[in-house]
């Protein structure tokens, strides 16, 4: 009588999960430029305050410090995880199946009381490894959904990012166009008192723009931990493989 056939227990490391939402290709480039445009914009919104305009300047940090960070998440590890849940969760079945045919086989070879009781213990075991696989694949689906939110979210702060990159260039072309130097903030500052603010609305325009732009992007930092803590409570369910073991 032949044995049962086991499978082969290596399970590789899954590779890290692919990319699956179009990404601004000009984000990096912004990123990078966020820094300089932003002391340049500062200091002539230190400029504008001082004849009245009475405009908030942009906070320190880069972009990745202040929003993309705490944002997007390591989308790609993520559905590694997800991988490992779903590899995870085929191995458990496949054990599972194995212990089957081992308990047959054992009720079969021994016979009498012991080989029936070691059969009933060996589908035990059989019966918790499919719970343990069903519930670490029920964490595949998890995590392939936070994964994709996380992937989503990285997009919209690149999108938003973006934007306000281009906002701010227009802003730093239109401020040194527009006072260059001491002279130039004197000029625009003995035209304001000419003029009126009027006389800087373009600026002050683009300047509310830039701060708006940024804004939604920490507003988007804010909802996050609730997010986050609904993924955990969801992911909590992985806590009670120990109890699904015998």
């Amino acid at each position: 009588m032949s044995g049962p056939v086991l499978l082969d227990p290596v399970l590789l490391v899954p590779e890290e999960g692919d990319p699956q939402r179009r990404h601004d290709a000009t984000f990096e480039s912004w990123d990078t430029a966020f820094s300089a445009m932003r002391d340049t914009i500062n200091l002539g919104v230190r400029a504008l305050n001082g004849v009245g305009a009475g405009l908030p300047e942009l906070p320190g940090g880069s972009l990745e410090e202040l929003v993309v960070l705490p944002l997007s998440g390591d989308y790609t590890a993520i559905r590694q995880n997800a991988t490992a849940c779903v590899t995870t969760g085929a191995a458990w079945a496949a054990w599972a199946g194995n212990l089957d045919r081992l308990a047959v086989h054992v009720a079969l070879g021994w016979g009498g009381l012991a080989g029936a009781a070691c059969a009933a213990r060996i589908e035990g075991l059989a019966l918790a490894g499919r719970a343990v696989g069903a519930v670490v694949e029920r964490g595949a689906l998890v995590l392939e959904e936070v994964a994709d939110v996380s992937e989503r979210l990285g997009v919209e702060v690149e999108h938003l990012v973006v934007e306000l990159g281009k906002a701010m260039a227009r802003l730093v072309r239109r401020l040194l166009s527009r006072a260059c130097g001491p002279a130039g903030w004197a000029a625009l500052a003995a035209e304001v008192t000419m003029k009126g603010l009027d006389a800087i609305a373009d600026l002050v325009d683009d300047v509310r723009l830039v701060v708006d732009l940024l804004q939604r992007l920490l507003e988007l930092k804010e909802t996050v931990p609730v997010w986050a803590r609904h993924v955990g409570d969801r992911l909590a369910l992985l806590a009670s493989l120990p109890d699904l073991v015998p």
